[in-house]
């Protein structure tokens, strides 16, 4: 019986001896696995098998041969894509706020206050536009704003010039002034407006952001022009930063009637001033305006922003 017994008790510590000498070889290999990823970590890429590339991954993840780029990550151009609009309204949902559009408004407007939806007209669709004329956007403050703020985005800021067109129209019936033309974000370039009275009058730059009375507010020229209701007018304005120049037409019987011609407004300059970088429009925007009595209806059509040639 002490034979059996010394022979389990020499058996076991032969299997405790093993266990311990093969716990200090791992160890040992460890140690080398990870003086070696410490070394091809700071020296060079790591090369070896796929099992022991997965060992050292778990250490430096972000190591070059770790992972694999994605390739959506290097679709971002540093420099905006250019695009410019379309937009004849025969394919939107009829009674539905045309898509790419966007139509201010905020908590203090009443429901149905403003409202811009594609109807069918005789032959064509169009935009029409309502404006119950008794809110606006508190800022630029103390400036003329307008109720109704109708507006698409494109962009030309490489080329830095371009030609848009537009189409209005002013019913008989619940008529309201309209303006029509191109902006830098919020800060008008050029447009054209019809007043209640059926007048044509041009509007270049202004309010700018920091509204301060002054020379930012833009400036407003009259034309001869007196037009008439439940009639399509059809407009076109140019710019060309690389020469300071703007331009607005009336276009009559398929011929180009100059309503105006001249320089970029100071406030489309930076910070506004006279020797600023021009910023460039990039905004198709239709504005009724506000206050006491002037709600109504004026209906759009056939816009559109295309490059301009040398």
């Amino acid at each position: 019986m002490k034979i059996k017994l010394s022979i389990f008790l020499l058996l076991g510590l032969l299997v405790l001896s093993a266990c311990s000498m093969t716990q200090a070889i791992e160890r040992d290999q460890e140690e080398e696995i990870d003086a070696t990823i410490e070394h091809n970590f700071q020296q060079q890429p790591f090369v070896g098998t796929a099992e022991e590339a997965d060992y050292f991954c778990k250490f430096t993840p972000l190591a070059p041969e770790c992972y694999t780029p994605s390739e959506d990550l290097d679709f971002i151009s540093p420099i905006p894509d250019e695009y410019t609009i379309e937009e004849t309204f025969e394919f939107e949902m009829l009674n539905q706020m045309p898509s790419n559009w966007l139509l201010y408004s905020n908590a203090e407007y009443r429901s149905g206050g403003v409202s811009a939806r594609v109807v069918q007209m005789d032959g064509f669709r169009a935009v029409r536009m309502y404006s119950d004329g008794l809110q606006k956007p508190p800022y630029p403050q103390a400036a003329d704003t307008p109720t109704f703020i109708f507006t698409t985005k494109f962009n030309l800021d490489q080329d830095r010039k371009g030609i848009a067109y537009g189409s209005l129209m002013i019913p008989s019936e619940e008529g309201n002034s309209v303006s029509m033309g191109v902006a830098t974000g919020a800060v008008n370039t050029i447009s054209v407006t019809i007043g209640r009275d059926m007048k044509l009058s041009i509007k270049v730059g202004g309010p700018f952001f920091y509204y301060s009375g002054n020379n930012d507010a833009g400036v407003t020229y009259t034309t001869p022009y007196t037009l008439e209701k439940d009639t399509w007018y059809d407009f076109k304005f140019t710019w060309d930063a690389e020469i300071n120049l703007i331009q607005a037409f009336i276009i009559i019987d398929s011929v180009e009637v100059l309503l105006h011609e001249g320089e970029f407004h100071e406030s489309n300059r930076f910070n506004v001033l006279p020797q600023g970088m021009i910023l460039v429009p990039n905004v198709f925007r239709v504005t009724m305006p506000s206050g006491r009595n002037v709600s109504g209806y004026s209906y759009l059509r056939n816009v559109s922003v295309e490059r301009k040639g040398a």
